[in-house]
């Protein structure tokens, strides 16, 4: 192919990457790299570092120390169960290819898992419950979106994120989000960071 058409080509390639949010990748370490000696994060190039560096910065900014974690990227959704992160037992495993308002809300809400379990009594938990007018926390067999588990960590990516996009549990309106937070951490949410990029 020649070189015009070649980078004619490419051109639009990069810039649909660009807009995207993931920009160009360095190729993944297979090395673990530490963020703020806490987070060990493998599997990951330069875009998805900084990716870990901007989530831990929103919790750090909002009073919550990250616990000791493992974040682990995948490049297709067999490494999260089918999914597009999962977490267990301090390690997260995010599949995203491009950073972008999805990878974020996944990253974040995968810590929040991490971050409620390491913090949160069960008598908060049983009072979370009763607000969102739920009856199961963790239970594997009730569905995504009637377990206060989830819950809890979709109100963490709201609080947290950029809020663009609308959470994936039902009665997400941002005052009843907003309470939810305070129960779970004592705190209100960070200001909405408007059109902020990472």
């Amino acid at each position: 192919m020649g070189t015009k058409i070649a980078t004619r080509l490419l051109v639009p390639l990069l810039a649909a990457a660009a807009l995207a949010g993931g920009g160009m990748h360095v190729e993944p370490s297979s090395a673990p790299v530490m963020v703020a000696g806490r987070i060990a994060v493998f599997g990951a190039d330069s875009e998805h570092r900084r990716l870990v560096r901007w989530a831990y910065g929103r919790y750090e900014h909002a009073g919550l120390t990250v616990p000791p974690i493992e974040v682990h990227f995948h490049p297709d959704t067999s490494g999260c169960y089918g999914h597009l992160g999962s977490e267990w037992n301090g390690r997260v495993d995010l599949c995203v290819v491009i950073v972008s308002e999805i990878a974020r809300d996944a990253l974040l809400h995968e810590i929040g898992h991490a971050w409620v379990q390491h913090n949160v009594t069960a008598e908060t938990r049983e009072a979370f419950m009763r607000m969102r007018g739920l009856t199961v926390w963790n239970d594997q067999d009730t569905i995504w979106d009637e377990r206060a588990f989830e819950h809890a960590a979709e109100t963490m990516a709201w609080a947290l994120g950029h809020r663009f996009l609308a959470p994936g549990i039902p009665d997400h309106d941002p005052a009843r989000l907003t309470a939810a937070f305070e129960l779970l951490t004592g705190g209100l949410p960070l200001p909405h960071p408007g059109n902020v990029r990472v």
